[in-house]
């Protein structure tokens, strides 16, 4: 990859970081009370009268799924936060891709002839948040999210709409949430801005938050000593208290007025039926696979309107990277307990490799043959074989092998191991 390329990257990740901190946060709160609600009310969570919770889910099908996201601004008609979100329960990867509200549009002629009828006038280009507002929010799903899927090569599956008016209710129906508000130069959080009409003024200490409280919280930027990191803990902070909320047993009471609430404020066209669905997989998610990307491009002026110029060129290697399962987990892995087995040490533990054959015959195997190898001592096992696919079952035992072919071998597999694999 050349320095520029690199430059590039690295910018992109920093616009991608500044735009999640911004506007994601948010959105990944609202979406948190929804998928809580669901929890209770699909999966039948029965309060067990001793605090605890008793759950009756069954074991899920597989599932890869493609959700797109809107943040409409104050009035409604742009969708000013765009991003994907892909989930593959079978590799547990989440993908995150945010599209730049500026991304430039090319309206094709049968999106001209639609908003002709529609409006009675057409455009012919456009940003991508523009779009909603000359068609309306709920022409959606034939302008904005056929634009992403052929941007992306993906089919959407269903999208979200949010509003930070949606965010603030939403705290009010689970009677708002109990905060630790940190200290910050010896106060609260104290912060105005007549422009966006935002007004934080927060006091130190634990307090229960309402609604437009919890905004100003989450959406807090000023004074911290670690600029950003500061406010992501803080961010965390009421996420962590938000989560203990919305699944504490005294919450039941309140999922009626949780889902008026959520189908009052927030427009999607996830049916009801289909959100048992998603609900098995919250306990399988993990942040360690998850992802957040940004397409490739740049700003640019054209004429007196700036543009993100989507880079063509580089989308399919952005979207392989992005997309990509190949993983140790997706590669085979054959259990076959009929391998012939040979075990040699090359530790500086006596008898290791007789107990490494019994581990292995207790589990199945047969080991035909063991030994030492030489006077070697190596500090990873390594595993010959005349297969890969049947080696890999071994990993499991030896997560630090490294596995070699070799054709020529009289067993099956032969394990040569090493220090780190074994136990004095």
């Amino acid at each position: 990859m050349s320095e520029q390329k690199k430059k590039l990257k690295k910018k992109q990740k920093k616009k991608l970081r500044q735009i999640f901190l911004r506007t994601v946060v948010v959105t990944l709160i609202i979406l948190s009370v929804i998928i809580g609600a669901f929890v209770f009310v699909y999966n039948k969570f029965l309060y067990n009268g001793d605090g605890g919770l008793i759950s009756l889910e069954k074991e899920p099908d597989p599932i890869n799924k493609t959700l797109a996201v809107f943040g409409v601004d104050e009035d409604g008609y742009r969708t000013d936060v765009i991003f994907v979100v892909n989930y593959n329960s079978e590799t547990g990867k989440s993908r995150v891709i945010s599209i730049p509200r500026d991304t430039k549009v090319d309206w094709s002629e049968e999106q001209q002839a639609k908003m002709e009828e529609i409006k009675g006038y057409s455009v012919s280009v456009s940003k991508i948040n523009e779009m909603t507002s000359y068609v309306g929010m709920e022409h959606i799903n034939e302008f904005t999210i056929p634009e992403i899927e052929e941007l992306l090569d993906i089919q959407i599956d269903n999208y979200v709409i949010i509003t930070i008016d949606a965010f603030k209710q939403i705290v009010d129906a689970i009677g708002g949430v109990e905060v630790d508000v940190p200290v910050l130069d010896g106060n609260g959080l104290h912060y105005d801005d007549n422009s966006q009409d935002l007004h934080i003024h927060l006091d130190p200490g634990l307090q229960l938050l309402d609604g437009e409280a919890a905004e100003g919280l989450v959406r807090f930027r000023k004074g911290y000593a670690e600029g950003d990191v500061g406010r992501i803990k803080t961010q965390q902070l009421f996420l962590e208290a938000f989560a203990k909320k919305i699944t504490s047993p005294q919450i039941i009471t309140k999922i009626p007025n949780i889902i008026k609430t959520v189908f009052d404020t927030v427009s999607t066209d996830i049916k009801l039926s289909e959100i048992s669905g998603y609900l098995p997989y919250l306990k399988s998610l993990s942040t360690d696979k998850l992802t957040f990307n940004i397409i490739p491009g740049e700003g640019q002026y054209i004429g007196s309107k700036s543009y993100f110029i989507v880079d063509e060129a580089a989308m399919p290697a952005f979207l392989e990277e992005v997309f990509n399962d190949n993983t140790e987990a997706s590669e085979e892995v054959v259990i076959d307990k009929s391998v012939s087995i040979e075990v040699l040490n090359s530790t500086t533990v006596g008898g290791a490799a007789s107990r490494a054959r019994d581990a292995l015959e207790a589990e199945g195997y047969s080991v035909g043959e063991i030994g030492n190898y030489g006077n070697a001592v190596l500090d990873t096992t390594m595993i010959y074989t005349k297969d890969e696919s049947l080696a890999r079952q071994f990993l499991s035992y030896y997560p630090n092998a490294t596995i070699e072919v070799e054709p020529t071998l009289q067993y099956d597999i032969r394990i040569i191991l090493g220090n780190k694999d074994v136990t004095q």
